[in-house]
């Protein structure tokens, strides 16, 4: 069997990069009898975010038979499956992925992760509970769909205002008690697990994506309920905030969790370690 894994090579600090670059290497020392070559998809032309040759996906393909496997952090995994994005549907023997993975789709469940490398050391940095000093609710990111919605009905302090560098930001996220993520391309989002990251409770709308290891409400993050109603969620998520905001013992119970969740489930190396025992290349023959 010969294989080509195709991913772009990692020139910067993207953490997706890094993963697919790590998990190349451990199979070239674990199959040295292989042929397994690399294609740096950063040379091609054509970047379709949900193409072949996206920065968030990386194909496993069995050059003698054209069978692949697909690995994706891209949020709308169902287009990888349309023969028009540039997808060979039918050689395609198996999708791991867990952004905007549900359970109505047929993939493998993964996992996900921070934006850039450096949360992996700055995680080491993260404050517990009890050295925590913020302790009001804000959200920032990209502002569009239901967080521009909310942002305009401007009951939470919402901003698409940067910090950097990223230890600035890791600082305003680990200083504070209670996190907000809220849902954009897909529901899981590099900031829910910054937020992990940072050893602080993540509050978010209940998660229907499923992971390798399932992140589980009021236990590793606290979940409040949807509405469509832009003025009814704020009022959701500010109701769940007072609920828990005094509460130092669940607050330390659920920081603590979702941390260990992100050292076991979050980080490039347990990323890739997680692909490692996902992918089965007696699929590819």
């Amino acid at each position: 069997m010969n294989l080509k894994f195709t991913f772009e090579y990692p020139q910067h600090d993207w953490a997706v990069l890094h993963v697919f670059n790590l998990l190349f290497s451990s199979f070239k020392n674990e199959y040295p009898n292989i042929d397994i070559i690399f294609e740096n998809a950063g040379e091609f032309s054509n970047r379709n975010p949900s193409g072949p040759y996206s920065a968030q996906v990386m194909t496993i393909k069995n050059l003698q038979n054209d069978k692949y496997i697909l690995v994706s952090y891209w949020d709308r995994p169902e287009e990888l499956t349309w023969d028009d994005n540039g997808w060979d549907s039918n050689n395609c023997v198996d999708i791991i992925t867990s952004a905007g993975h549900k359970p109505e789709y047929s993939f493998t469940p993964f996992s996900y992760l921070p934006y850039s490398t450096q949360f992996d050391f700055l995680s080491k940095k993260s404050k517990k509970m009890s050295k925590k000093s913020k302790n009001e609710l804000s959200f920032r990111g990209f502002l569009y769909g239901q967080r521009a919605d909310l942002a305009q009905v401007g009951q939470i302090k919402i901003t698409n205002e940067t910090i950097s560098p990223y230890s600035a930001y890791f600082k305003e996220l680990t200083n504070t008690k209670i996190c907000l993520s809220l849902n954009g391309a897909g529901e899981i989002c590099n900031r829910d697990i910054e937020i992990l990251s940072a050893r602080s409770v993540l509050l978010r709308q209940k998660l229907y994506t499923t992971f390798h290891n399932d992140l589980i409400p009021d236990y590793h993050y606290v979940a409040f309920d949807y509405d469509e109603n832009p003025e009814i969620q704020s009022e959701i998520i500010l109701d769940k905030f007072e609920l828990i905001k005094n509460n130092e013992e669940f607050l330390s119970f659920v920081s603590e969790n979702g941390y260990k969740w992100f050292k076991k489930n979050g980080t490039i190396e347990s990323n890739a370690s997680i692909l490692r025992k996902l992918i089965d290349i007696n699929k590819l023959l």
